[in-house]
């Protein structure tokens, strides 16, 4: 067996393995990650904290935090119900219909947010598809105003979320015992009463998660608002932008990410103090 170099002879028992190879990249990826962080902080305190005054002071901070929660809220509603619908959809479906709505359910990741946000723009404007589908159907007999909107942002963020819902409350669903809902089902209960009393409840931590999961990302958007929505759609990463390019406050735009990052922080801890009972609903 090769001898280790002297140097290494010292080090722990855990640390002699190949292992230890891996702590340049780690150190490399922990810096990139940790520098534009304390970057921000640093220049959000350059004024002291003149740059948080100005940015709570701001007229359209109010406008803006509430059409982020707002759209984020509706957003992660709209995401669950569907997203719970199409998890419960792959549970029950046969292992080569899953595999194919897995693959549909991926789709997203797999294509840049300009691109899926472009491919809405074009389905939703005058004449895009969808309003043509509805004139040839008789159902409307002029376009309908369906972009540049609040409807458009949350379609189009909706679409861009919907696997961060789909998948915790899938995983879920994967160790539900399949016994429990035919034994309530042979006790005469009826397929409602059953996915209320008997599903639902065992896939709450899952249904916690992915809505927690989705608001937060919901809350950071940027492009979406820009693209499919209008000015009364601003969210709070547009008015960074603002801050940045329009006023050229880099300042004011670094405070306001600083507290957005500890606005999603006391997210994260509101839920992991959530007493983990109830996180299985009612027994």
């Amino acid at each position: 067996m090769t001898a280790l170099p002297v140097g290494l002879r010292t080090l722990p028992e855990r640390l002699r393995g190949p292992g230890w190879l891996l702590a340049p990249a780690a150190l490399l990826y922990g810096a990139m990650a940790l520098a534009p962080l304390i970057i921000i902080l640093r220049m959000s305190f350059s004024e002291g904290l003149g740059a948080y005054a100005r940015v709570l002071t701001n007229p359209l901070l109010a406008p803006i935090l509430a059409n982020t929660v707002v759209i984020s809220a509706e957003t992660t509603v709209a995401a669950m119900l569907l997203g719970y619908y199409l998890a419960a959809t792959i549970w029950r479906s046969g292992p080569r219909v899953r595999m194919v709505l897995l693959a549909m359910v991926l789709l997203p990741f797999w294509t840049s947010g300009l691109v899926k946000n472009f491919a809405w723009a074009v389905l939703l404007q005058d004449k895009g598809l969808i309003n043509q589908a509805l004139q040839a159907s008789g159902l409307t007999h002029a376009p309908l105003t369906l972009l540049h909107n609040r409807f458009a942002v949350i379609l189009g963020m909706t679409h861009y979320v919907l696997p961060f819902a789909i998948f915790p409350i899938y995983s879920n669903m994967l160790a539900i015992d399949r016994s429990l809902e035919r034994a309530a089902l042979s006790l005469g209960a009826t397929a409602a009463s059953t996915l209320w009393r008997v599903t639902l409840p065992l896939t709450l931590p899952g249904v916690y998660a992915g809505g927690l999961i989705t608001f937060i990302v919901s809350t950071s958007f940027y492009l979406t608002p820009v693209i499919l929505g209008s000015q009364k759609d601003m969210m709070i990463a547009n008015l960074v932008d603002t801050y940045t390019h329009e006023t050229v406050d880099f300042a004011g735009a670094s405070a306001l990410a600083v507290m957005l990052m500890i606005a999603v922080s006391v997210l994260f801890a509101l839920y992991q103090r959530l007493p983990k009972e109830s996180q299985f609903g009612p027994l």
